[in-house]
């Protein structure tokens, strides 16, 4: 692998820079389908061989470690080969599955999972969304910058266009920044595939589901954004997130039904058991029972 990212990159000052060892956080940020997510993979493989590699996926429309509509992380040691070998060891429900509309969840679950990451791995490398247009985009990356405080970041792109993003940053000690130009090897996914992605994503995550009762007197409700309605033809197909006492995210369901005087939900979910729920997440993405997707919060670029 290490020949691998010598290819990619086709700079060996860049590597060096990042096999040095306080160089711990390292930020792919580039446009759809510029070669982040095959970036990460090289780089997290080309060092877990030696040492544990941390990888927050924040990208929760083409999500590889976690289901869509969150973010997540897992964690590598050794030869790294496929996404699915990486158990993903923690998530954060935005609710939906682009930035768009819900920025200040990616945040949050972003600085979440990467104290988390920090932790138990010697470097991290962290994959974001290709969501780099005026003005959300700049306004994303940047203020993930300036959370995550990243050691590097490598700015893969074409024609120069994320100027707008890294500028800012120019005459500052750190992050570092590097300009990579995207490999011609690159595809692009169209939103048909993309949708095709997500679905398939979901009919694995929702496999084994089976529909549970939960009582709403017995738990907090929320919402990632939007409507803060509660009642059935608001909630009726929409995702949700289990949280624990502890404001961790368990397990995802889709709400199914709600009966008994609008306080019993009716909600599938693979969640194993009967775990202590504290609270329900409601997102903005709805899915039938068939698992597609109804709200398609992601048709925009990301």
């Amino acid at each position: 692998m290490a020949a691998e990212l010598n290819a990619f990159i086709r700079d060996s000052d860049i590597v060096r820079e990042l096999a040095r060892p306080d160089n711990r956080l390292v930020m792919v940020i580039g446009g759809s389908d510029s070669g982040k997510t095959t970036l990460v993979k090289i780089i997290a493989h080309s060092f877990s061989e030696s040492t544990g590699v941390g990888i927050v996926d924040l990208d929760m429309g083409q999500s590889h470690i976690g289901p869509p509509t969150s973010v997540a992380w897992g964690k590598i040691q050794g030869e790294f080969k496929e996404w699915e070998d990486i158990v993903c060891e923690d998530f954060y429900f935005t609710g939906t599955t682009t930035p768009l509309g819900s920025l200040l969840p990616t945040v949050v679950g972003a600085k979440l999972l990467m104290d988390r990451a920090v932790l138990s791995c010697e470097k991290v490398v962290i994959d974001t969304s290709g969501l780099i247009g005026e003005p959300a985009g700049r306004v994303l990356k940047q203020f993930k910058v300036d959370i995550l405080s990243p050691d590097i970041v490598l700015a893969l792109e074409r024609s120069n266009e994320l100027n707008h993003i890294i500028e800012g940053f120019r005459f500052q000690k750190r992050p570092r920044i590097y300009r990579i130009e995207v490999p011609a090897t690159a595809k692009l996914k169209s939103a048909t595939m993309r949708s095709h992605y997500r679905f398939e994503k979901f009919m694995k995550y929702f496999k084994d589901a089976r529909v549970i009762e939960i009582s709403r007197k017995g738990v907090g409700m929320r919402s990632t954004g939007g409507s803060t309605g509660f009642g059935p033809q608001d909630l009726r197909n929409r995702i949700v997130s289990f949280r624990d006492d502890e404001n961790r995210d368990i397990s995802l369901g889709i709400i199914e039904e709600v009966t008994a005087g609008e306080t019993v939900f009716l909600i599938r979910t693979p969640m194993e058991g009967r775990a202590k729920i504290s609270a329900i997440v409601v997102g903005k993405a709805e899915l039938d029972r068939t698992n597609k997707e109804l709200r398609n919060n992601s048709s925009k670029k990301r």
